[in-house]
């Protein structure tokens, strides 16, 4: 009786531990969903770039100083001008002086040149015999004059001043003669070397006319289009030198801002792609804009990181008004790719692990790791194109449930 009674007491009190365990394993929390999940939605992404530049008009006029000289006018800085506007105007007085110079010179070169070509009129050889013959008979008075003279200086009746002011006279004629002398045998029998060197003068003086003319035309500068002097550094009475950049014209209608973008995100980059344009000295407002230019070749930049292989890149502002201003530094963030009813799910539900990207699935209380394969992605979302669909869940954190994968009960 007594022995019935410790197995009837042993049997009551096993069968108690095994309902606690039972009931312990039953009522456990689940440690599934203990965990944070998140489920695939359908929604748009978009793939966006961000760089910086600055705003720069896309009608640019630079005018550097053409040639030395002394300006008369200029233009104000801020000015709007119209096209066809004197905004630059060079002193040209001296020029104007050698122009008139060189013309008479060329002229001069052009009636020797035919004469020599045309052959001599009559009226010119007896001009020319005659100026000859009153150029010998001075030049033999003043021969005998020489040799009275110098036999009275041998005799010491007249100083070797007075001499030498009857040698340059002497002198004088003699070269005269031979002037006379030239240019009688020229017009009596032009050789070919002397019309060769009179084409030769010609020339240099039609050169030197035409150098003239061409500085005489930019003396005065015009305005190349309808816009605003962005700079003048300048003023009416300076002197200026050639290569001197006196002002930058240009026109606030069509605005751009040039940016430089990375080797990787440049391989994104698409003529037409849309973008949103920012910056301090806009406040508030930002404005539409869209790549219009994309450079041919990468150039290589100095970083903080080093040298780094850029793309150069130019957005044109759409619709702008008078906030933004040439000069501005401006952030565009341009979109370069985008879909609709994409399915999304955070980017750091995605693990990626040798070579391929995974998710942790949570399904009817199991937790299993799948491969996906992935699209478009911003710092937020991630498109999922192959591996989950539209309500799955997964994990939020998948480094927490790795250690609970499988069955979770």
């Amino acid at each position: 009786m007594k022995g019935r009674k410790k197995l009837i007491i042993f049997t009551a009190v096993l069968l108690a531990v095994v309902a606690f365990f039972i009931f312990r394993v039953k009522f456990q929390p689940n440690p599934v969903m203990a965990l944070p999940t998140v489920s695939a939605v359908k929604g748009d992404i978009s793939s966006k770039i961000t760089a910086l530049g600055r705003v720069e008009t896309v009608q640019e006029q630079e005018v550097y100083s053409p040639i030395q000289g002394t300006v008369e006018f200029v233009v104000e800085e801020g000015q709007q001008v119209k096209s066809g506007d004197v905004i630059l105007k060079i002193d040209d007085e001296e020029l104007r002086l050698e122009l008139a110079q060189v013309q008479s010179k060329a002229k001069q070169q052009r009636l020797e040149l035919s004469r020599l070509l045309d052959g001599t009129r009559f009226e010119e050889l007896e001009k020319a015999r005659i100026k000859y013959k009153d150029a010998l008979t001075a030049y033999e008075a003043a021969l005998d004059d020489y040799e009275k003279n110098q036999e009275l200086f041998n005799l010491g009746a007249i100083s070797e001043k007075d001499l030498l002011n009857i040698k340059r006279e002497y002198d004088a004629k003699k070269n005269q003669l031979s002037i006379m002398e030239l240019d009688l045998k020229l017009l009596e029998n032009p050789d070919e070397k002397e019309i060769a060197l009179r084409q030769i003068a010609l020339e240099e003086a039609e050169n030197n006319l035409a150098n003239i003319e061409k500085k005489l035309s930019k003396t005065v500068v015009y305005a190349e289009f309808d816009g605003i002097v962005l700079e003048q550094n300048i003023k009416p009475g300076m002197m200026v030198t050639p290569g001197t950049l006196l002002l930058r014209v240009g026109d606030l209608s069509d605005l751009q801002i040039e940016i430089s973008v990375n080797e990787y995100d440049a391989a994104k980059l698409r003529l037409g792609q849309k973008a949103i344009i920012s910056g301090q000295g806009f406040g508030d407002r930002t404005y539409d804009g869209e790549v219009v230019k994309i450079a041919p070749s990468a150039s290589v930049t100095q970083t903080s990181r080093g040298n780094e292989s850029v793309v150069k890149a130019a957005v044109r502002v759409i619709e702008h008004d008078g906030h933004i201003k040439p000069g501005f530094s401006a952030t565009v963030e341009i979109t370069v790719d985008e879909k609709q009813d994409a399915i999304l799910i955070p980017l750091e539900c995605v693990i990626e692990e040798e070579g391929s990207k995974q998710v942790m699935v949570v399904k009817d209380g199991n937790i299993s790791k799948r491969e996906v394969r992935t699209g478009l992605e911003n710092d937020l979302y991630v498109e999922i194109v192959q591996g989950l669909s539209e309500g799955d869940e997964v994990l939020q954190d998948p480094s927490q449930g790795s250690d609970v994968t499988g069955d979770a009960l």
